[in-house]
Order: structure tokens, then C-alpha cells, then sequence
């Protein structure tokens, strides 16, 4: 990690020096931390981005992301307190990086995105294409988007299904509008619909059925727990709703911003997100803002604890044909909360650094799933971002 981060240093002080002759208009940085309770997974993460002006008509932006994961995650065995052999021990690191290149037009505006992640049981890549417009000089901006991820997943990790890589596609399209309505109010409307396809199961998730060893023999019958990797169907539909609104009070000298996010798929998951957060300034040199968020969601059809009371017969290597079930806890019916405080700071116009914390709070709705599987987490968030 400290590697890492000499690397990322010596990276700005080269982007800093190399473009700032093409012209450099902005670069942001921001460091985060993500801590599970009961030692569960940590995330360290660092993301760099920096936009540079090519002509009065062209830019080019580019994002860098390092993720460093460690720590313990269910696998779906039914949790239990007395044990630790329904976690699953991971520890690996991610990079990821997107080059977006746009063009202002006389009436169009548009950018090309290229992007690529890599961790060692996973790559991706994502290529799209997004086109505005604005209308009545420019109080209404009207936007679409296409774009295709295109990912391979290596399906022989521990407790994995064994079928090698495998592929996954995921195509999307995308609308979006952006409204000022006054001097003090905007509201934006945002649609996206995607069709996943390949496999779309999570190779390290499992499933548990008792089956009974010996039926009959008084000597040698027992029952015993086998985990079998989990089959998720390898198409999917989804779609997304979005909406934020964002008025100014110019009597307090701050701004109250709303979101809601409706998410959709054709197996019965169901998500609603609601954020709302107030931003205040403080002086000339202060920004407060606090942060609240409440998600819920309906539980997948073919989530369930175990298979015991079913009648599926469970696969070594599913395939993403019927039946289809899995235990992983992040498609049960569930509720999540978080509440966090962020704190930004200019000591120039053009230059600011900003300190957050959120707590992370989590619990299962269905009254089945074990309270043990759903973790709280801190989140601690530091960032600059310079305007040049």
C-alpha cells in the first residue's frame, strides 16, 4: 500500500508538471476508508481525477481507482455464533481507470468514455457514449447515453462452480434531463434500463442442503450440511429511476438537496434509496453539510437461507438455467441507514479539502436471515479538489 501511494504521489506530481502546459483545468483527489464491525471486510480506496482542456472544443478527463479489500464476508452458510465458518476470508486489490474524451458543439455536446478494472478474479471493460443538448439557453438540458460492459469472471475460486472464465455483458441505455425552474431551484430526471447477460452469479457465494447419509442404517445414518455454489439466472432486466432536487435559501445562506432512486429487475428485487442533505456555509472559508440516506428492499425470488423444504436439486457447476437459488444475504429483504457529517474547507477560491464521516447501519426485514450476516461500517472520507 505505502508503494502505492508513493506511486499515486509521484503520478500527480507528473500530470502537475507534463499538462499543465495543455491546460490542466482541474484535478480532485480523494482518499477513503471503509470499516466493518466485527472485524469484517475493510476497503481502502484512493481515486484521482483530472480534466485537461485539449481546445476551446475538446477536454479529456481521466479517473484512477486503487482499492485495497481485506477481511471476512458471509458465504452463505447460515451464520451462527459459536463458529466462524460461515466467513470466508478475502484479501486482494483493484485498479481501475476510465479516459473520457468530450466535445462542446454549437448544438450537441459529446463524450467518449473507455474504461477498464482489474482484480485478480474479475476484469471489465466499458466503452460509452453520451450526447446533450441544451434548450432555452440552456435552463433544460436533455441527455442519452449507451454503453457496454464488458466483463470476465473467473468462476474456479474457493467454492466456486470450477467452469473456467466466464463472460458477462451488460448493454444500457440512459435519458436524462436537467431543469432550472428559478434562480434558487434545479431538478433532474435520470432513466436508465440495462439486459445482463453471461454469468451472473457471485462464484465465492454458496448455498446449504442437509442431505441424510445411509437412510435406514441405525449404525451409519446422519445428517450432513453440503454447500453448493449458487445459480442465478444468466439474463436479467433492470431498470433505474432518479430524481434530485436542489433549492437555494438565500436568507440562511444554504441549500437543501432531496434524492430518490427507484431500482427494478425482473426477479422481483425491488430498491427505493432516499437521501437528503443540507449544505451551509459557514463564513467565507466554511462549508458544513450534513448527510442522511435510508434504503429498502424487497428480497429476489430466488433468495432463500438454504435449500432444506425445497424441492431443488442443487448442481456442482450451475450454469444460469433453472432453478435458480442463492444465500447471499445482499439480495434478502433488507434496510440500510446512514447518517454522516462532511466538512469542506477553501482556503482559495479555486481550492478546497474536505473531511467526511458516515455511519453505516444495516439489518435484514424478512425475518429469517440472521441479524449476524448484515454489518454496520464507518466510513471516513478526505479529498482536495483544485480548479486551475
Amino acid at each position: 500500500m505505502e508503494s502505492f501511494f508513493r506511486t499515486v504521489f509521484i503520478s500527480v506530481l507528473l500530470t502537475l508538471v507534463v499538462f499543465k502546459s495543455y491546460g490542466l483545468k482541474s484535478l480532485k483527489s480523494k482518499y477513503q476508508r471503509w470499516n466493518e464491525s466485527s472485524n469484517r471486510i475493510s476497503v481502502e480506496s484512493l481515486y484521482l481525477k483530472a480534466e485537461i482542456e485539449l481546445s476551446s472544443t475538446w477536454s479529456l478527463g481521466f479517473v484512477g481507482i486503487y482499492d485495497s479489500i481485506s477481511g471476512a464476508t458471509p458465504t452463505g452458510k447460515p451464520a451462527s455464533t459459536s463458529s466462524n465458518d460461515w466467513l470466508a476470508y478475502l484479501e486482494e486489490e483493484r485498479t481501475a481507470g476510465v479516459l473520457s474524451l468530450s466535445r462542446k458543439g454549437d448544438v450537441f455536446d459529446q463524450t467518449f468514455d473507455l474504461g477498464h478494472s482489474d482484480e485478480p478474479d474479475y476484469l471489465s471493460r466499458t466503452f460509452g457514449y453520451k450526447l446533450s443538448r441544451g434548450f432555452a439557453e440552456d435552463t433544460l438540458i436533455v441527455s442519452a447515453g449507451l454503453s457496454l460492459q464488458d466483463d470476465r469472471v473467473d468462476s474456479s475460486v474457493p467454492g466456486g462452480p470450477g467452469l473456467g472464465i466466464k463472460d458477462k455483458r451488460t448493454p444500457e441505455f440512459s435519458l436524462g434531463l436537467y431543469r432550472i425552474l428559478n434562480p434558487k431551484t434545479t431538478l433532474a430526471v435520470n432513466f436508465a434500463w440495462s439486459r445482463p447477460k453471461g454469468y451472473l452469479s457471485d462464484p465465492y457465494k454458496q448455498v446449504g442442503l442437509t442431505e441424510t447419509l445411509f437412510p435406514g442404517d441405525p449404525a451409519l445414518e446422519r445428517d450432513v450440511f453440503y454447500l453448493y455454489p449458487e445459480n442465478r439466472p444468466d439474463k436479467r432486466k433492470t431498470f433505474v429511476f432518479y430524481t434530485q432536487g436542489v433549492r437555494y435559501f438565500e436568507q440562511t445562506n444554504s441549500s437543501l438537496d432531496a434524492s430518490y432512486r427507484y431500482f427494478t429487475d425482473d426477479a422481483g428485487l425491488n430498491g427505493h434509496t432516499y437521501e437528503l442533505s443540507w449544505l451551509k456555509r459557514m463564513g467565507e472559508k466554511f462549508i458544513i453539510q450534513p448527510i442522511g440516506r435510508l434504503y429498502m428492499q424487497d428480497a429476489a425470488d430466488f433468495y432463500m437461507t438454504t435449500l432444506d423444504g425445497s424441492s431443488i436439486t442443487p448442481s456442482v457447476q450451475p450454469d444460469g438455467t433453472g432453478p435458480y437459488y442463492s444465500a447471499d444475504y445482499r439480495i434478502s429483504a433488507l434496510k440500510t441507514s446512514s447518517f454522516g457529517i462532511k466538512l469542506t474547507y477553501f482556503p482559495k477560491e479555486n481550492l478546497s479539502f474536505d473531511l467526511s464521516f458516515d455511519r453505516y447501519h444495516m439489518r435484514g426485514t424478512d425475518g429469517v436471515t440472521s441479524q449476524l450476516v448484515y454489518p454496520d461500517a464507518n466510513v471516513l472520507t478526505l479529498g482536495f479538489q483544485w480548479e486551475i
